[in-house]
């Protein structure tokens, strides 16, 4: 999930004139060699087989490599990074990458073929509840989790299993698929693709690579895990110190291979882009927003998380040029909320029926459906989302394979809301009242303005009940940690969640949404409601059958849909995905997102790439811009010398077309910008279809 682009301090031989656009001199930028972001929650591990979060991913993205990365702002498209070539068999099935030689890690040890085998069959070893393997499991070994094959053929015959999917063959690592898997690639270019350092590994404890132990080492509780709090990686910065609910720091590799002196003599120079360009980086953990404001605008922050709901107080600093914005950016992300159908008894978020704790309050259709029709979704978009978000019709999202727009929602009604809360366990929802609470994690307003809407809805209805006790709809938000492990407890009645998705294929939004070891399906015990059958609208060349639950039911399919090699008959398995999703009523399917983005004007470096979980500090450097004015039809050009980067933005009103190469880009106001590098000169030409601004640097 990535790409990257660049931009810096514009060479001298330009003779071009910092601070135009901004105000502010060289002098006064602050913490000149240091970025600093302000966000929301604080990461949960990192251990980069472990994590499934994007606060923890960001972290890990920047201290490891992996085999591959995106090619800068492309999700499809690729680079070498630990591997410096690599093959696909014509089936398929088998990916042989070549190893780099030379590269060293963080603590001094010397990469290998063996680290790489290594850190891809410890993941799969370790495939902790509800975490990231099963990526990998799937296409490598058909399975969705270690215990499933496990369970089969045994604990050392898995282990063996896995060792010879994953292989070193000479200075090769070769990895062997169960089924042809078109985005393999883009899998492995995710930080759960992330390459230890095996000798340094067993040393701190970790598995030694042995197939009678693994257990030991299998599913661990993230303060469990032998580098919770550790890293040691190849990639351009170092962990200096993470204070867990406060920040974490990196610091500079000055080491990393890709800025070795002799990098251009020993490997292809286009893979040599120097060290990072500051020394240090920082994420603090700013979960209030007055705070994180007063921050950004003291310039101790240079970028910082903004939800939508406080745009506004963003808008005045972008027009008196304080601030850079971005916005309407593609992010591959949904914002949902999800039902537990059968809560963990001891969770003291227990939903009542009355008076009385009622774990499976939400295995009945009717309470999941009435908070379907209670829930607002299109003011939440107006409200949250300032209308930069798309309605969701279940788990697919637009413009992929099994999306179908004519698929029908629930649309906002307290009529039919009161309708089904009066169906629900046999009117006793309605006669009795009920109590449940609404989960978020803390500094996420788009969340909170969801959860509260729901809660007035729900609520408004005890005027006309006019019993005791009443619908009493608690709103909770929890700290990201806590929050993260409440939800693996399956502690969690109903709970506001977001996916960015790990590689772009339907499989990658059924699987978390639906399947039985999916990131939210996992939890939400789907299994609770018993014999159900399906019958096939879209695809008909099924036949209808009966299955011992609902899990069954989307397991199978899942894997129906996954194997199918016929691509429309693929496309009508994953429409009737789609519509059991929205008629069994299993989450509130809200928002599809469009993506802002704020930075100080000094912070140069930063692009949008949607698989990117979070900033890659590489890119950034800190420096004044140089502001053009163009009028319509107006061109101007720009040479880069060799070696040396340009970053390009444009500020808006009119859309410019940025020329490189013969490649032609449509870059829109306050949303276009680019980054490219070569080894040798080049030149960039830039016109304007109405007159606009464009800023631009060089490094």
């Amino acid at each position: 999930m990535k790409a990257a682009w660049r931009w810096g301090a514009l060479a001298a031989v330009l003779l071009l004139v910092f601070g135009v656009t901004s105000g502010l001199a060289q002098g006064q930028i602050k913490n000149p060699d240091t970025v600093i972001v302000a966000t929301i929650g604080d990461l949960e591990t990192l251990d980069p087989a472990w994590h499934y979060d994007t606060a923890s991913a960001t972290a890990i993205m920047n201290i490891y490599d992996s085999l591959i990365f995106y090619d800068r702002e492309k999700i499809d498209q690729f680079v070498p990074a630990l591997a410096t070539k690599w093959t696909i068999s014509p089936d398929g099935k088998t990916y042989t990458f070549t190893i780099r030689k030379g590269v060293k890690f963080h603590e001094g040890g010397d990469l290998s073929p063996e680290d790489v085998a290594y850190s891809l069959q410890r993941g799969l070893l370790q495939d902790r509840s509800g975490g990231p393997q099963w990526v990998l499991l799937d296409p490598i070994l058909g399975v969705s989790s270690i215990d499933e094959l496990a369970k089969e053929v045994g604990d050392v015959k898995a282990c063996e299993m896995v060792k010879e999917a994953i292989s070193v063959q000479g200075d090769n690592v070769v990895i062997k698929l169960k089924i042809p898997f078109a985005p393999m690639l883009q899998i492995l270019a995710g930080t759960w693709g992330s390459v230890l350092d095996k000798e340094w590994m067993i040393a701190q404890g970790d598995w030694d690579g042995k197939c009678d132990n693994w257990r030991k080492w299998h599913d661990p509780e993230a303060e469990k895990s032998t580098i919770f709090n550790k890293a040691n990686g190849t990639g351009p910065y170092k962990l200096e110190k993470w204070t867990p609910n406060e920040e974490i720091r990196f610091v500079r590799n000055d080491n990393y291979w890709r800025g070795r002196a002799d990098c251009a003599q020993v490997y292809d120079p286009k893979d040599c882009w120097g060290l990072a360009k500051v020394q240090r980086a920082v994420i603090k953990v700013v979960p209030e927003w007055g705070t994180r404001l007063a921050t950004f605008q003291a310039g101790d922050a240079d970028i910082i998380a903004v939800p939508r709901a406080f745009v506004a107080q963003m808008d005045p600093l972008v027009k008196e040029g304080k601030a850079r914005m971005y916005k309407d950016l593609p992010t591959n992300t949904a914002q949902d909320a999800f039902f537990n159908f059968k809560v963990e008894e001891k969770s003291p978020f227990v939903p009542l029926l009355g008076r009385d704790k009622k774990p499976d309050l939400f295995s009945d259709i009717h309470m999941r459906k009435a908070f379907n029709y209670c829930l607002d979704t299109d003011t939440y978009i107006k409200e949250a989302w300032l209308g930069e978000a798309k309605r969701r019709r279940g788990p697919i999202p637009s413009g992929l394979l099994g999306y179908n727009p004519e698929q029908p929602v629930y649309e906002f009604s307290l009529e039919k809301c009161e309708a089904e809360l009066k169906a629900a366990w046999d009117g006793k929802a309605w006669e009795q009242g009920f109590q449940v609470t609404l989960t978020y994690n803390t500094g996420n307003v788009q969340r909170k303005i969801a959860a509260e809407l729901l809660e007035k809805n729900l609520e408004s209805f005890n005027a006309k009940r006019g019993r005791a006790p009443s619908i009493n709809i608690n709103v909770l938000d929890m700290p990201w940690p806590s929050y993260l492990k409440a939800l693996d407890d399956e502690q969690l009645a109903v709970f506001w969640i977001g996916w960015l998705e790990d590689y772009h294929h339907p499989h990658n939004w059924v699987q978390p949404y639906m399947q039985s070891r999916g990131a939210f399906a996992g939890f939400q015990q789907f299994e609770v409601i018993k014999d159900v059958e399906f019958k096939p609208t879209y695809a008909t060349f099924l036949p209808a059958k009966k299955y011992a639950n609902l899990q069954e039911m989307f397991d199978d399919l899942i894997e129906k849909a996954l194997l199918e090699t016929n691509i429309k008959n693929q496309e009508k398995i994953y429409f009737d995905l789609q519509k059991l999703a929205i008629d069994w009523a299993i989450d509130i399917f809200q928002a599809e997102l469009l993506g802002r983005h704020y930075e100080q004007r000094w912070l140069a470096g930063w692009f949008n790439n949607p698989a990117y979980p979070g900033e890659y500090f590489f890119w950034f450097w800190k420096g004044q811009a140089e502001t053009k004015s163009l009028k319509a039809n107006e061109t101007f050009e720009i040479n880069v010398p060799a070696g040396q980067t340009i970053w390009l933005y444009n500020a808006g009103p009119g859309k410019v077309t940025a020329t490189v190469d013969g490649e032609k880009l449509e870059l829109e106001p306050q949303k276009g910008h680019l980054s490219r590098s070569k080894p040798s000169a080049f030149k960039v030409s830039v016109t304007a279809a109405a007159d606009a601004n464009v800023e631009y640097a060089i490094k």
